[in-house]
Formats: structure tokens, sequence, C-alpha cells
């Protein structure tokens, strides 16, 4: 069978399957109404969002977005489609009201300049804060990352012996460094798209090599015709990009339910 039939027809089983309900609580949701709730936490806005029926959990997912950050719908509903799989999801708000709109990206907003507003120290001190929120006051005992684009820097960050994540995923993480992917301790899983040059099958492949040396516990998928992005906001009606974040969503929560 040629690939790409191949691919098709493993894609329409797939969705055969998610329609018949055999994996409901593992359907990543693309619309709808967020159910997470803000709040205040030392002066940072974060997002909470509840495993059914309770608004504790031993263990919780560290969410860290993208540059579209916490307002993004699909961020939300990402956040509150991980929370269904019985974790309980934080996702702080990084740029302190000033995430990137697409209103300002169809004006031209100069990113480099945006980025020089939002220093990886000031990153790293709000995602510090939210760890030591989880564990003093949410009582949570294991923390699992979850970094898309931007975000996907900063799990293996704190993917340390000292770090404060304890299993992490990311999704075509941004400027992602062999020095931050060889400083990680924890297990990592990471998806990565053919059509992505911020995180390349080549960087994907390096990253590989470099947990293997260290003997990281470790799993990675690239996923074809997928562009940056992918795992948050893909063309829907393309049916690669579409089974792409479906597949990644169940890339991420499946590693969690082994490895936190």
């Amino acid at each position: 069978m040629p690939m790409l039939q191949h691919f098709l027809l493993a894609f329409a089983t797939f969705g055969s399957a998610l329609a018949a309900g055999s994996y409901p609580s593992l359907k990543v949701r693309n619309a709808g109404v967020p159910v997470g709730q803000f709040k205040n936490v030392s002066g940072i806005q974060i997002y909470h969002s509840y495993p059914p029926g309770r608004n504790t959990s031993a263990k919780a997912i560290l969410h860290v977005t993208d540059i579209y950050g916490v307002p993004l719908l699909e961020n939300q509903l990402l956040a509150d489609s991980i929370a269904s799989n019985d974790y309980l999801v934080i996702m702080p708000d990084l740029f302190a009201g000033d995430a990137v709109s697409d209103a300002e990206q169809e004006a031209g907003l100069n990113l480099t300049d945006w980025r020089a507003l939002h220093p990886m120290s000031e990153i790293d001190r709000i995602i510090n804060t939210t760890i030591a929120y989880m564990r003093s006051e949410l009582g949570v005992e294991k923390i699992g990352g979850v970094g898309y684009c931007f975000g996907g820097k900063y799990v293996p960050r704190f993917l340390t012996a000292s770090g404060g994540i304890d299993a992490g995923f990311i999704a075509h993480p941004s400027s992602l460094t062999e020095g931050e992917i060889s400083s990680v301790k924890g297990p990592l899983s990471m998806a990565a798209g053919t059509l992505d040059t911020a995180f390349n099958a080549t960087a994907k492949v390096r990253a590989e090599a470099i947990l293997n040396t260290n003997n990281v516990t470790f799993q990675s998928n690239l996923y074809f015709a997928a562009p940056h992005g992918f795992a948050v906001r893909p063309n829907q009606s393309i049916p690669q990009q579409a089974y792409a974040k479906q597949a990644s969503f169940i890339q991420a929560v499946t590693w969690f339910d082994s490895w936190l």
C-alpha cells in the first residue's frame, strides 16, 4: 500500500474510533466555551482547569503557552481537554497581559522587540512562582509540563534535577537550545512537524541523540505535513494538520499517564 494511502487509512480508522466514543476523554476540544477559571496569584493571572468533579489533584499539569498566551481560545480549550483526563491544569499568563494577538500580527508586530519586553529571566520567574504555588497552596505532588512553541523552550528548562517539573511534553518548540536539552533529567516526549522550521527533523534527531546519550527516558513523534503551531492552531480543513493536533494531544496525555 502506498504511504499516503496507508496514512489516510490509519487516519480514517483513528477518526472513526474517536467518533464512536472509544476514547471520549482523549478528544481534544477545538471549539466551544472554556470551563476554567482565572485567579490572581502573586500578581499573575493564572487559568485553572479542574479534573472532573474535583478542584484538587495530586498530579497536575503546568501549561506553558505559545506567544498568544492565556487569552487564546485554543489554549484554554487545550487546557480543559487535558484536565478532562483527570489532571488539574494550571496555565499562567507569561506576558502580564501583553500576549500577541492576531490583529497585532496582521499589523506587522516586531516580534524581536516584543520578545525583548519579555526576557527569559522574567518568564523563568513567573514559572518558578507558579510551580511554588502549585506545590504549596494547591498541594500538588507531581507536576507535568506541557510547552507549545514559545513554551516548548521552557519545559526542558524546568525538567532538570531541581527545576520542579517531573515529566514533560513539548510540541514544535522555538528557540530551544542543545544546552537546554542536555540539562533535561526527567522523562520528555516531543512532537515535531515536517513543515516546522523552528524545530525540524534534524533538530529532533539531534535532541533524541542527546537524550539517549544522557540516558533520559524520552519519546518523539514526527508528524507529516504539520507546520509550526500544529498542536495548538492547525488548519482543521487539512486532514494531516487536524490529525497532528489530535494525535499529539493523545501523545501528551498518554505520556503523563505513564510517567507522572
